[in-house]
């Protein structure tokens, strides 16, 4: 068990919606915190159809932190349920409200990333959702005790492009030189007009999981809107199902060999 980075360059490939997905598909108890910088509330407003967090997230935790509490017990507790009545828990950790509010939040990473990572006593994997990589970067902490930084890029020229420009400084961090599987491709929509093989060789990275692009049934994970009655057994969710099983084995994988 371990921390799932999700992450994009440009292109718009629905990162969120991705990890909304994942996060609904995950073979395992997972809590999926909303980290963009941008402080799109993009869960809130889309799958969750405008539920209020009732000022519970990031901002909370940033008080804690400040109080000097344990925040173990406090991202819990500031966590939404994705899903109700669930066999299997599925948590949402609200984003920043305000897009300044991730400026001062440099000194949290850290002990939030700790907390991360001991959320596996809890038997809980998490799904980052870091948004676009801006330009300073992704979150030293989260790309340092993350088990997989994955690159969610569509199969366009120009999204391929972008993600080569930002792998280079991703590879630059000190975690993936020493640990260079622990980046991989998320290819959304493989074949359009790109293949994932062609991708990953081009990019000189692994394709780790591929999605469909499926944009009718992903308005559902994106804007709350109701499932189709084809919706579980759309391609989509097909993929999603796929994927999350592939990354799942993947960040368990990589969990071990780090700690080994």
């Amino acid at each position: 068990m371990g921390i799932l980075l999700l992450t994009s360059a440009s292109g718009a490939p629905g990162v969120t919606t991705l990890g909304v997905g994942l996060a609904l598909t995950w073979p395992r108890p997972v809590l999926l915190a909303d980290c963009d910088p941008g402080a799109h509330q993009a869960v809130l407003a889309g799958y969750l159809a405008g539920t209020s967090a009732e000022g519970k997230g990031l901002l909370r935790v940033a008080e804690a932190h400040r109080d000097r509490r344990s925040l173990t017990e406090v991202v819990i507790d500031q966590s939404v349920p994705l899903v109700e009545d669930q066999a299997v828990s599925r948590l949402f950790l609200p984003g920043f409200g305000r897009p300044s509010s991730a400026a001062l939040f440099g000194g949290v990473w850290p002990d939030l990333t700790d907390v991360f990572v001991a959320l596996d006593d809890h038997g809980f994997d998490v799904i980052v959702d870091a948004g676009r990589i801006s330009h300073s970067g992704l979150p030293s902490p989260l790309v340092e005790r993350a088990s997989l930084t994955a690159v969610v890029l569509r199969s366009s020229l120009r999204s391929v492009v972008s993600a080569r420009v930002h792998l280079l400084a991703l590879r630059e961090h000190p975690r993936l030189q020493a640990h260079q599987r622990g980046l991989g491709l998320i290819v959304v929509g493989a074949g359009q007009p790109y293949t994932a093989r062609e991708i990953g060789k081009s990019l000189g990275a692994p394709v780790v999981a591929e999605i469909a692009h499926d944009p009718a049934m992903a308005k559902h994970l994106s804007d709350g809107e109701p499932q189709s009655r084809k919706f579980d057994s759309s391609r989509l969710v097909r993929s999603l199902h796929a994927a999350a099983g592939q990354l799942a084995t993947r960040v368990d994988r990589a969990d071990q060999l780090v700690r080994g």
